[in-house]
This record gives C-alpha cells, sequence and structure tokens, in this order.
C-alpha cells in the first residue's frame, strides 16, 4: 500500500493519534532516496474542524481545505483518527489536554459526516479507515461480538458514519469493535479481544455492586482491629490475602486468593469470619474479571468493512477470521464471501 494519510483528531495536541503514525510509519517505512518523502503523512485536524462547525470561512480555511481536499485524493488510505466511548454510539472524541480546565469534545457522527462531504470529493474513491476505539461496536457493548447474528451491526457509531455520507459519496471505509492500538514494533493494528471488553465491562459492574461496595467499607473499618493479637487465625488469613492482593500477576494472585477461600483456617461460626470471606469472595470475583480484561490484543480481528452497493444499498462485512456479509443477512444470518470480494471493490 502507498501513501496513507492520517487526519488526527485525538486530541488537541495530537498526541495520542502521534503514537499511531510512529508505529505506522514502521509498517510503511520512508523510500530510501533524497527526495522520497514519508509514507504516512499527518494533518491536523482539530483547529480545521473547530472552524468548519463554527462557520468561520475566511483565506486560512480555503487555503486549508484545499490542502487537505488534494492530499486525501492522492492517498492510497486516508485514516482519520479520534477516541472513542465503549457504552455509546452517539459520539467520538477529542480529549483535552491533560491538566487542562477544558472539557472533553464530543463529535457526533452528524457533525463527522458533515466534514467528510466537505472533505472529500463526490467523484474520487476513497479507502477510509476510522481509527477508533469501539467505532465498530454497537449500543448492545455488552453482547459478544463475536456472536455475529446476535449483533446489529447498523447500530454503531461507524454505521451511522457510513450511512450518512455512503449515498453522496465513493467511499469504502473500515472500523473495529475494540479498543485498538497499533504495535510499536511492527505497526500493525491490534485490537482489544472479546475476552478483554467483557472483563473490563465486569469489573467495572462489580465495583458498582452494593454488596461489593458494603463489604469494602466493612474491611476498611476492621482491618486493623482485626491484626490483633498477632499470629491470630484472623491475622494470618489478613496477611495471606493482602499478600496475594498485592501480587503484580493478576493470574498469580487469583491462584492464591482461591487457594486461600479453600484453606482459609477462620474459625467457625464466627460473624467476623463470614464478613472476612465474603470480602475474599469479591475480591475473587474482581480479580477474575481482571484477569480477563489482560487477554491479550489480537491483530486481524474484530474488523468491519462498510461498502455501499447500487441496488443493494450498504453492506457490512466481518473481516477474520473468514469473510461474512452481516449486513444484510439472509435468512436472519450472516453468510460468507469470497475472500477476494473485498479486495476486488477496494476503491470502488
Amino acid at each position: 500500500m502507498g501513501k496513507q494519510i492520517f487526519l488526527n483528531m485525538s486530541d488537541d495536541l495530537g498526541v495520542d493519534g502521534r503514537k499511531a503514525i510512529d508505529a505506522l510509519r514502521i509498517k510503511f517505512p520512508r523510500p530510501q532516496g533524497y527526495f522520497k518523502s514519508e509514507q504516512v503523512k499527518e494533518i491536523m485536524l482539530v483547529d480545521f474542524y473547530r472552524d468548519h462547525i463554527n462557520g468561520v470561512r475566511n483565506r486560512n480555511y480555503t487555503k486549508t481545505l484545499s490542502k487537505i481536499k488534494s492530499e486525501c485524493m492522492k492517498a492510497d488510505r486516508v485514516m482519520l483518527s479520534l477516541h472513542g466511548p465503549m457504552r455509546s454510539i452517539n459520539y467520538g472524541i477529542i480529549k483535552a489536554p491533560v491538566g487542562s480546565c477544558r472539557a472533553d469534545q464530543h463529535v457526533t457522527d452528524q457533525q463527522l459526516a458533515d466534514l467528510l462531504l466537505t472533505i472529500f470529493t463526490r467523484s474520487h474513491c476513497y479507502n477510509l479507515s476510522l481509527v477508533m476505539c469501539f467505532g465498530a461496536r454497537s449500543s448492545q457493548y455488552a453482547l459478544d461480538h463475536q456472536n455475529l447474528d446476535a449483533v446489529d451491526w447498523t447500530d454503531s457509531f461507524a454505521y451511522n458514519l457510513f450511512n450518512r455520507i455512503s449515498p453522496r459519496l465513493q467511499v469504502r471505509m473500515t472500523a473495529r469493535t475494540g479498543e485498538l492500538s497499533f504495535n510499536t514494533l511492527t505497526g500493525i493494528a491490534e485490537v482489544q479481544s472479546e475476552v478483554s471488553v467483557q472483563g473490563t465491562i465486569d469489573n467495572a459492574e462489580i465495583r458498582h455492586e452494593q454488596l461489593f461496595v458494603d463489604s469494602q467499607n466493612w474491611w476498611n473499618t476492621h482491618i486493623a482491629g482485626l491484626m490483633n493479637p498477632p499470629g491470630s487465625a484472623k491475622a494470618l488469613f489478613i496477611i495471606a490475602l493482602e499478600t496475594a492482593r498485592l501480587n503484580p500477576d493478576a493470574a498469580a494472585a487469583l491462584t492464591r486468593l482461591r487457594l486461600l477461600r479453600r484453606n482459609h483456617g477462620l474459625p467457625a461460626r464466627d460473624i467476623q469470619s463470614r464478613e472476612l470471606l465474603n470480602y475474599l469472595g469479591s475480591l475473587i470475583r474482581l480479580t477474575e474479571a481482571s484477569v480477563r480484561q489482560l487477554d491479550p490484543v489480537k491483530n486481524k480481528y474484530g474488523k468491519l468493512v462498510y461498502r455501499h452497493f447500487h441496488g443493494s444499498g450498504n453492506c457490512v462485512f466481518v473481516k477474520y477470521p473468514v469473510t461474512r456479509c452481516v449486513h444484510p443477512q439472509h435468512l436472519g444470518q450472516s453468510y460468507p464471501v469470497p475472500a477476494d470480494y473485498l479486495r476486488k471493490f477496494a476503491h470502488g
């Protein structure tokens, strides 16, 4: 693949997007030769976007727009970067600088579509990558998005964006279902697995459960007093629990906590023993979620491709592990398509 244009809307300073650019330049290195330019070119888009939505149409706006249009038309792929929330399909995020009193800025799919309709030319065919965490994830974010037939693939930020631009532009667009990053050694895109997503969800939900909150409060209130007398069964239990909890390896911590539950050594039919075991149980559930959350990222995973075909309308394909059409479905199910199908229609 040749020239890549990276439209950076990640934050005011472009810090997060630049991490992706550095990784991509490993994958697409600058060709040798004095007059050769970088294969991956960054365009900071935040200020232009704000001028655009605020109606600024001065000479600088016109000059910048002309430059962006020209660069995008010459590119083999245009990458548009902004942050994405897991639990909402209504907006992307331009992050405020760390330490700034300014709040993060939300960007709706309609606002982003209006920007792209201004930047892109109708007669040209574009290959667009939405570099946005959870961009292709549906509003039913807790569903397993590897269970293809259980998900409404028209219910996501990415689909809503594509639906606004697809009838008017010639675009092939891609987006991802999970948290998106780029390997700093290879430049390859990596996506959070569904196991990790479920761990993230469970971790947050457990921490907000009233039983967990009550158990945590009881522990914080009584732990000091239960350490006396030293060497008692309860003191030894607390030491073993804290030693396991502080283990930096979550899997090892979980093993030790489970072993402590089987061999706790606490007095039977004792109220404090019951509360200690309740806290241990809550901590095990939380650590189990943390282990799932640490499931390794994957490449060739969670990638969706969006295309508009005359007569068929918008079509959505899951790329990996086997290319399937998930919208529109046939008899309520996704169906496989030839491996070269998406490559054939990559540029129109």
